[in-house]
């Protein structure tokens, strides 16, 4: 992931000259700067998450492929069983 700089002193600065005490502009640029550093996601960790899930999809997608086959094939042996007994006893 990459990690996005701040220059806290220029944003110290830019606070104070708008009328905020230095007090109240350190702690309004350590919430920023810490909100910062917490883990943005990049374009690159979107594109990574997006090509994962469309793996994930893919998977299940087969899953659910071989699933219709085995349930097929159970409602056709259950159909056979039922006949058989019907017609044979």
């Amino acid at each position: 992931m990459t990690t996005l700089t701040l220059n806290t002193h220029k944003a110290i600065k830019a606070l104070t000259e708008s009328g905020i005490t230095e007090e109240q502009a350190e702690k309004i640029v350590e919430v920023v700067a810490d909100l910062q550093n917490s883990g943005a996601a990049t374009k690159e960790d979107v594109r990574l998450a997006v090509e994962s899930i469309k793996s994930d999809i893919g998977t299940v997608k087969n899953d659910i492929e071989w699933i219709k086959k085995l349930l097929l094939a159970m409602g056709v042996a259950v159909v056979i069983a039922a006949l058989k007994y019907i017609f044979i006893g």
